[in-house]
């Protein structure tokens, strides 16, 4: 079975056949496809074709090639695309310095400003990224050095930058994508690249309708060519064909974290609480929290191996009849999911209970708008995570992927939360560098109420 780790299939080479397209993927042993967006109609469409097929997830982004033909405000629209189920990834984004003869010479600074704000987009939904490097790798490896790290990490799709750049790149933390270039005839970079690279970075794909394998040149790629490419890619790697799925797929799977939900832990009570686990991502680092060691809570393992849809969690909760209120916590920034959150929080408002979120604040800077109206009626408190009174110290306690005029946004958010009738809860972990007092007086003069916790029972829960 094979993962196409990168194609197009809402692209309108396929507006005829799509269907078939797919099933005849599912047929040569496509178990799972990642559909990259890349134009901002592209995303629209991608999104679009989601809830019908449970084998497709998504990376939403801009290529190069839109820059600067569109407005940059076109990446406004992405925080809200990048919060909707199933998008695993960001991207295709990058650069692309190469000179077509119908098209306008590059536009290497517009290039680079957007492929910028989309990798800080990755860092604050902690998302992996899907990047697109042509002709530009000296560029792209910077930026990537100087906007990063990247906890997810991501993948440099259709690799084409040669054996010398794959330490570089792997020690970056990202993976390499191969398709159908590892058995054109003069290829060799590749192929070397290929050869270079531990098989624990490698994924596979077809960029469908691009770049079809060498014996179908000059027609349509479609992901059922995957088994063909991968026939070349196992001789090249010295691999078996059965060597080289098994290691691509758990490659594929562990990068975008699509492993079957099975066992996951959705929803957990802790005494009259339900608590609802939407997501391990988060948009601040916090020096205190375990989620990096450690996802365990009582008996609990809190460790989502792929994010569950709302489907899944209004399931998971069933009858509330016991319990006095559905808390969104876990480990992650549930907001990061705010649609999911929303349409489960109407299902338990249909019950009849209260909903809180337990959240950083950061939303206004995560989706640069204020989400509050449309949480208005299906959420009753916010417990808000502020842990300092000064800017300059929630920075280095936080250090948080928003920017460094979060702690402002965050005391807006909370005070705007208050004033437009939510219950508010100020909270701080209670360290020794922090002057507890004045933080409670600032909470209180926000509109909030203030909470101290303990640093050594982070993650029990608040009532």
């Amino acid at each position: 079975m094979w993962i196409d780790s990168h194609a197009h299939l809402e692209d309108e080479a396929f507006d005829a056949d799509r269907s078939a397209v797919l099933d005849r993927a599912r047929a040569a042993g496509v178990e799972l496809f990642l559909n990259a967006g890349s134009t901002p109609a592209a995303n629209i469409r991608i999104l679009a074709m989601l809830p019908g097929h449970d084998d497709l997830f998504a990376g939403l982004g801009l290529h190069p090639h839109e820059f600067p033909g569109i407005p940059e405000a076109a990446l406004d629209d992405l925080p809200r695309q990048l919060s909707q189920e199933k998008v695993v990834a960001v991207g295709e984004i990058g650069l692309d310095y190469h000179v077509f003869r119908d098209m306008p010479a590059p536009d290497a600074d517009a290039q680079q400003r957007a492929f910028r704000r989309q990798l800080r987009l990755a860092r604050v939904f902690e998302l992996p990224l899907l990047v697109h490097v042509r002709e530009a790798y000296a560029d792209a490896l910077r930026i990537l050095r100087e906007e990063g790290p990247f906890n997810r990490g991501g993948v440099l799709h259709c690799y084409a930058g040669g054996p010398e750049l794959v330490e570089e790149v792997l020690a970056l933390g990202f993976s390499l994508g191969f398709g159908a270039t590892v058995g054109y005839p003069k290829a060799d970079e590749v192929r070397a690249a290929l050869k270079r690279a531990t098989p624990e970075k490698i994924l596979l794909e077809t960029d469908a309708p691009y770049l079809p394998p060498q014996s179908r040149r000059g027609g349509r790629n479609e992901p059922a060519f995957l088994a063909e490419i991968a026939q070349t890619a196992a001789q090249v790697k010295g691999l078996t064909l059965d060597e080289l799925a098994d290691v691509t797929r758990a490659n594929t799977r562990r990068l975008f974290q699509l492993d079957p939900p099975a066992a996951d832990v959705l929803a957990y009570p802790l005494g009259k609480h339900m608590y609802v686990n939407l997501t391990n991502r988060c948009s601040a680092n916090c020096v205190f929290c375990p989620r990096r060691v450690s996802r365990r809570l009582q008996t609990y393992d809190l460790t989502l191996r792929r994010e569950p849809s709302a489907r899944e969690v209004i399931a998971a909760l069933g009858d509330l009849s016991g319990s006095s209120e559905v808390v969104f916590c876990g480990f992650g920034e549930p907001v990061l999911r705010l649609p999911v959150l929303l349409a489960v929080a109407r299902e338990v408002k249909r019950q009849g209970k209260k909903v809180r979120v337990n959240t950083n604040g950061q939303a206004d800077l995560i989706f640069g708008r204020d989400i509050l109206p449309e949480c208005a009626g299906l959420v009753d408190e916010w417990s808000v995570s502020l842990n300092s009174g000064s800017p300059e110290q929630y920075a280095r306690l936080v250090q948080p992927a928003t920017g460094k005029d979060t702690w402002e946004s965050v005391t807006r958010f909370i005070a705007r939360a208050a004033r437009t009738g939510f219950t508010v809860t100020s909270s701080a972990v209670e360290l020794p560098e922090v002057d507890l007092q004045g933080l409670a007086e600032l909470s209180r003069s926000l509109g909030a109420r203030y909470r101290g916790r303990i640093p050594q029972r982070l993650g029990e829960p608040e009532n």
